[in-house]
Formats: C-alpha cells, structure tokens, sequence
C-alpha cells in the first residue's frame, strides 16, 4: 500500500481494514477519524497522525488489545515503534501506576477543610487541617491562625511552623492550637503558597486563606439542695423555697466557672468575664459593699475576672484577674485577706474586693482555696505556694502546730504546686509533677497517711505521682488520678467514699471505673463525680436532696444523675455545705 492522506480508512464494506505487514501511514494529521484494526508496531510506521480526534482500534502485538511492543511513554512524548507524537502534557486522565511518568506536573489541592470554609459551628479548638488530593511533605513558612478582623487577618494567635508543629500523615495536614479556641470568636487561616508540596518536590501547593467561627458557649447553671440564704439563686428565700432534691436552673446561659462554700454563698463567672455572686452577705462575702444577702446573681465590678476564685465557710471571697493580680473580700478577723492587718471582731470584714499585693497570682482554676476556719492557699505562676489566715492544726503548712495565724502570705516549700483543696483544720494539694500532698488534723484517717488521730504540719506526700485532681471535705477527701481511676478515704458514715460500705479507710481506696474526669465533696458527707462521657455521678448523704437524685436517700455506691453534658474539669462545679452546683456545657 502506497502512502495515503485521508479522513476516514476504511475497506470497501466500510469496515476498518486489516492493514498489511509493511503498510506506511503518514501525513495524516488532519484526520477526524482514523479507523483501523490492526496497526502494529513492529510492522506498520505510524508518523505525522498528531492531531486525531478520534483513533479506534488498538496498537497490539496479540490478540488482546494491548499497547503494542516498542510503546514507551516518556519525557519526548509518546514513540509508538520510534514515532513520537510529542508533547502530551495536558492529558485529562492518565491510566496506570504512573511508576514510569516524568515531567507530569500534577496541581496540589484540597479535597476538604476542617472546619469548612465560613464554618460557624466549629466546637473544638485542636484537629484544623486540610486532606489534599495527592500525599504531600512539608515545603517551607508557616501556617498562621488569628482572629479574623473583618474577614482578613488580625490579631495572630499562634503560628505553626511545616516542619515541626504541624502534623502530615500522607495527604492529610494538621495543627492543633495550643489553647483553646474562644467561644463565638470568628478566626482566619493562611496556608501561604510553598508550605507544602508534593512528595515529589517539585510542585508547591499555591495556598489559600479563609475564615470560620467557633460556636457560641453555652454554659447552663444548675444547683440543688438546701436553700439556706437563697443560695440556690432562684430569687426565692428559704421561706418560699426550702430546698431542691433535683438539679434546678439558675438563669442565664453564659456561665463559665462556680465556687461554692458551706458558708451559704456562691461565685460564678460569665464568658464576659463579669463574676457574680449571691447568698449570704456575712462580713461583706457578696463583694456589694453591703451585708445584704441575695437569692439571685448579682455582679462583682469589673470585667476581666480569672476562672480561679473561690469562696469558704467563714463568709470569704477571693478571686483573680486575667491580669494576674488578686482580690480578697469577706472575713478578715484572723488576716483572711491578706492586708497585713486585722479588722476587729465589732467589724471583722472587708465588703469590696480589695487587692493582694503582686502581679503574678495564677489564674489557673484550683490555684487559690481556702480552708473553712479561715487559712487560705494561693499559687504564683511561678509555681510556688503562698498562705496566709488562721492556722489551726497546722493547716497552713508551715510546720507550725499551733494555732499561728498570718495576715499576709507567707510561702509554702516548694516551686511546683498545681491545685489545692483545703477545708476546716486540713488540705491537701496536688503538684505539677502528679504527687499529692496532705497535713493538718488526721482524725479519722482523713489524711490518707495509713494512720488516724494524728497531725502533720508540714505537707506529706502520699504515695503515686500521677494525681490529678483532689477535693477535701475535712473528714474525707477523693482525688482522680491522669488514668481517669477515682480514689478516696476517711470517715465514711454515710457512703460517701463510694464503696458500697461504711467502712472508714486511712489510705485511698478505689471507687470502681477508669473514666472519672473530676471529683467534689462537700462536708455534709456528699460526694459528686463526673466521667469523660459528660456523666454526673453521686453518692453519700442524702439528708439534704445533695445527691439530686428527688429523695433524701443515703447511697454508698455511684449512682447517676440525669443528664450527659455535665462538665469534666474542677472549674464547672461548685462545692456547698449542703447543696452542690454544675455547669452543662454545649
């Protein structure tokens, strides 16, 4: 066959012909369709067919429709038997392993992001990212996170460098904030151009920006037991309401931290940052320079008020600011707050928040606590612990037996301290390191040193280092520890240490279950306890409806509360004398 130059090759029934061996095909470049059965390589030369739109039959060797031998595919294009129709490089779809392809420059993008771009409903501040569309390495600069401004960059929070604080796993990119996101904040990302390519090297993702929002907190208040003062903040006195058995709602749904005490009054902060307390005014505790109680939440000035604040039995309040500084307010007859001075026993308090000196207290929930006969415990950021008030039994710390009082903070041993959790005559603290210390007054075991009746003055470890939280009712105390166990000892009249008996116990003892988070006791011998899963668990006296469980039933064992949002960390609940309160979160 002579060479031929034609749109269409078919045989006289109009069929695709079976071209002989040795058949020369050239200068068909125009061809709309080229149509054959047969073009094998090793015999037919195939040149100049460059621009066909439509090639039907097969290069083939055999009988099965293969890429006939002598087909490569490389960076010239593709040589069919040493003919190269040259310079497919924008091909839509590519079939095989591609293991021989060179020169094929493949886009990097995303296939997802998390969150979704103008995503108003983010509820977690860790696991941001994106999944591309191929396997990807770290290239160079960082991923940028900052409060969005107008839908374009503001403030930086925090910077995440490609090769060390952001996580690669194939083609998926993460990075994980170091502190949580701010609830109902707008954020805006930047992944530059060049922060990642292909694993090839040689082709850097061209990046992109956008915002999302976080979903607005909503933290639901609830209180239950004996409402003595109005402490239950249902604007009702104990006349109209003597009490609750089961949880009941406190208004408001923006409530961030609670503190309670069994001196009738509590503290509780708002997302705004505002503190309110209510209750008993006894010596000025409210913070409204006045000795009028209140049944409802009324605000302490200000607006830049810490999770950590605390209240105690003998009509005390304290907290601290963002800025890092202290405030005391309440009783001060034995120096409770801290101004190097007592107030006499005709005016033996302070009724407006006045200041600590320093600038350094932590803001940390669990860093400020105070014992229920008046000695009070405070943390640096620095680590070390400071006291100051009555020191009955040697509750300070100081290795004072005696009843030695302090009117302004004296330092504990010590430069790792983390959490404490005093009550009358005793304390107790948890380090940084996971170590647990108690002292004061050990009658009943209470100090969980394997003995009962006596007292130590100086802080006692006792035996683990992976503590993570501890809570102190004076005749018992419960602690979680990093492995989600709960544990707890002392007096155990009523079940409180969650045994299922009423045995008393000097040294911790396992309450079952791997996954408590944190763990409350108040001193009317009732123990609170949530899980992981946002459970709310209780057990021990009932007298007072504290177990919200709608009886005044004693239980020994755990025994659920209704409801599955309930906070996990020692901020989101409020201890009493006899009634308790909790944070929902959503």
């Amino acid at each position: 066959m002579s060479d031929v130059s034609v749109d269409i090759i078919k045989n006289r029934s109009g069929e695709a012909p079976d071209l002989p061996s040795g058949a020369n095909l050239s200068g068909v470049s125009t061809a709309a369709t080229l149509q054959v059965t047969n073009l094998n390589p090793t015999h037919i030369n195939a040149s100049g067919v460059t621009t066909a739109t439509t090639f039907s039959g097969s290069f083939k060797s055999t009988s099965t429709p293969t890429l006939g031998l002598g087909v490569t595919i490389n960076s010239s294009g593709l040589n069919i038997s040493g003919v190269a129709t040259a310079g497919i490089v924008s091909a839509t779809t590519l079939y095989g392993d591609g293991s021989n392809l060179t020169g094929v420059a493949m886009s990097i993008a995303p296939v997802s992001y998390n969150p979704d771009v103008t995503d108003t409903q983010v509820t977690t501040g860790t696991g941001i990212g994106i999944t591309f569309t191929e396997r990807v390495i770290a290239g160079s600069g960082n991923v940028t996170l900052s409060v969005s401004n107008a839908g374009v960059a503001g403030t930086v929070v925090e910077n995440f460098g490609v090769g060390s604080s952001v996580t690669i796993n194939n083609n998926l990119i993460t990075i994980d904030p170091t502190s949580d996101l701010t609830a109902g904040e707008t954020y805006h990302i930047s992944y530059p151009s060049g922060t990642f390519k292909n694993t090839g090297g040689d082709v850097s993702y061209v990046g992109t920006a956008y915002t999302f929002g976080v979903k607005p907190y909503t933290g639901e208040l609830f209180a239950w037991g004996m409402n003595t003062d109005g402490v239950l903040g249902q604007n009702q006195a104990p006349a109209q309401l003597a009490g609750a058995s089961s949880p009941i709602q406190i208004p408001a749904v923006t409530w961030r931290t609670i503190a309670g005490s069994s001196a009738n009054h509590f503290n509780a902060t708002k997302t705004d940052g505002t503190l309110w307390t209510w209750g008993s005014a006894s010596k000025g505790s409210l913070g409204q320079n006045t000795l009028v109680t209140v049944s409802s939440p009324i605000q302490v000035p200000g607006t830049t008020w810490s999770e950590n604040h605390m209240t105690t039995e003998v009509g005390l309040s304290g907290a601290t600011k963002t800025d890092g500084t202290l405030w005391m307010w309440g009783q001060n007859s034995e120096g409770q707050c801290a101004q190097n001075s007592i107030n006499s026993p005709a005016n033996n308090g302070l009724s407006s928040p006045t200041q600590v000196p320093g600038t350094t207290w932590s803001t940390t929930a669990g860093a400020l606590d105070a014992a229920g006969d008046g000695g009070v415990y405070c943390i640096k950021t620095d680590g070390t612990a400071w006291v100051w008030g009555r020191g009955s039994y040697g509750s300070l710390g100081l290795n004072q037996p005696t009843n030695t009082n302090y009117s302004s903070p004296v330092q504990i041993p010590g430069t790792t301290w983390k959490q404490f959790a005093g009550n009358n005559y005793n304390a107790a603290a948890v380090k940084t390191d996971g170590t647990m210390w108690t002292w004061g007054s050990g009658t009943n075991g209470r100090l969980g040193h394997n003995q009962e009746g006596v007292t130590v003055s100086s802080p006692t470890q006792i035996p683990g280092t992976t503590w993570k939280q501890v809570t102190n009712a004076m005749k018992h105390m419960a602690a979680v520890k990093t492995d989600g166990t709960l544990w707890s000892w002392g007096y155990n009249d009523n079940g409180q240490l969650g045994q299922n008996d009423l045995v008393r116990y000097s040294s911790p003892v396992q309450v079952p279950g791997t996954t408590w988070a944190y763990v409350g006791t108040n001193i009317e011998k009732g123990t609170i306890a949530s899980k992981t899963d946002g459970t709310l668990w209780s057990w021990g006296s009932g007298t007072y409806g504290q177990t919200a469980h709608n009886d005044q039933t004693q239980r020994s064992s755990p025994v659920q509360v209704p409801g599955t949002t309930w906070g996990t960390t020692l901020s989101q609940f409020g201890i009493g004398g006899r009634w308790f309160a909790a944070i929902k979160q959503s």
